[in-house]
């Protein structure tokens, strides 16, 4: 019996130190382009709703891949007088086909705070917060640059 026991408390870190490993946290930053597909429902009383559909591709740092695609969705209110409320947005970005992410964001203007809401691949079990913010836009097109802290499991 005293050999199981022995056993047992030879085995037990082994065990119990891949479930008890901690949380890492990673800070990235990137620059990237987007391309945006909008469409705007007029509302009755004035001002509309705008939907926004985006493609990106970024650059991450650090990483070794070093390059990110990404595919956005989002809503938001425009007033009668024309000026926008916040745009609420979803995006999933991709390092590879096993990597990926998952922001929610808000955003008025030029910036946007984000929030990680998960992931796959090295990025399982993702959460966070970051920034994003619009450089320059032209037409449907334009460019920004991030950053975001991610912690997993």
């Amino acid at each position: 019996m005293k050999k199981h026991v022995k056993l047992a408390l030879l085995l037990t870190p082994l065990v119990l130190g891949t479930s008890m490993a901690a949380a890492e946290s990673v800070s990235y930053k990137g620059t990237g382009t987007y391309l945006t597909t909008r469409s705007v429902l007029p509302l009755a009383g004035g001002g509309a709703v705008i939907s926004n559909k985006s493609t990106a591709s970024a650059t991450i740092e650090p990483s070794e891949v070093g390059f990110l695609f990404g595919e956005c969705m989002g809503l938001g209110l425009l007033t009668a007088e024309g000026s926008a409320a916040d745009l609420d947005f979803y995006c999933t970005f991709r390092e590879s086909s096993i990597d990926g992410f998952d922001i929610k964001g808000t955003g008025a203007g030029d910036s946007a705070k984000t929030e990680v809401v998960g992931g796959r691949g090295k990025w399982q079990g993702a959460t966070g917060q970051g920034t994003i913010k619009r450089r320059a836009e032209r037409g449907d097109r334009g460019t920004f640059v991030y950053e975001v802290t991610i912690s997993t499991p």
